[in-house]
């Protein structure tokens, strides 16, 4: 059972390079963004492979997984929402960064192949909830640091967050726009849908998105 269980979260896990459909996206290279994150955070790394580990089932994604990288679609929409307003903002990326937790499907597939056959992926398989919900909310930065040494612990969710313990992703942007500091966390489905683009995509598109709607009303001088 481990060894399926292994298999399954090696392809779940794999790189596979997403391209991204951004018209023109050279036209912003104006924008400057100055990335002082962390080494680590453009880097893909599974916390844990073994299934009574409390790490199981989460990772980090890292940078590779899309292109252009998530920081470069963060400077695309800062030009396309900021252009008119500030001919040139400042831009700092503290931290952008994104976490996926399968654990729950993961351990549903295990049990489902521990009885065995095509019945067993189908029991294991309905064992996952399809219903997820996306969100958005403010991070606390001590908090956010005090997870370092447990990092996988940035991957999980509440109760209330996804009351049904469905596949994640978890995305954090921590920016300073012309010295306006926003530190943000959103959570969004993980499990694809049927015509839709990769669940990735549409996380980070909708994490950048509510990113930048903390700067609505930023001026050239705001050091707030």
């Amino acid at each position: 059972m481990l060894v399926i269980v292994l298999a399954l979260a090696c392809a779940a896990c794999a790189p596979v390079v997403t391209k991204v459909n951004v018209p023109d996206i050279g036209k912003f290279d104006a924008v400057a963004v100055t990335d002082m994150r962390p080494a680590t955070e453009k880097e893909r790394k599974i916390f844990s492979l073994m299934i009574t580990s409390k790490e199981y089932g989460i990772w980090r994604v890292g940078d590779t997984r899309l292109s252009p990288s998530p920081v470069k679609l963060l400077q695309y929409q800062i030009a396309k929402q900021f252009n008119e307003e500030i001919a040139s903002p400042k831009v700092e990326v503290y931290h952008f960064v994104v976490y996926s937790n399968m654990k729950s499907q993961f351990r549903h597939g295990a049990a489902g192949a521990a009885i065995g056959g095509l019945a067993g992926a189908l029991v294991g398989d309905a064992m996952v909830s399809r219903e997820e919900m996306a969100k958005t909310s403010l991070v606390d930065e001590k908090a956010f640091d005090g997870m370092s040494t447990n990092e996988y612990q940035r991957g999980l969710y509440t109760q209330a967050e996804d009351p049904n313990k469905a596949s994640v992703y978890i995305v954090y942007i921590d920016t300073a726009i012309n010295g306006k500091r926003v530190f943000t966390r959103t959570i969004a489905p993980a499990s694809p849908r049927k015509g839709a683009q990769d669940p990735l995509v549409s996380a980070v598109q909708l994490a950048i998105k509510n990113q930048l709607t903390n700067y609505a009303h930023i001026e050239g001088n705001d050091h707030s």
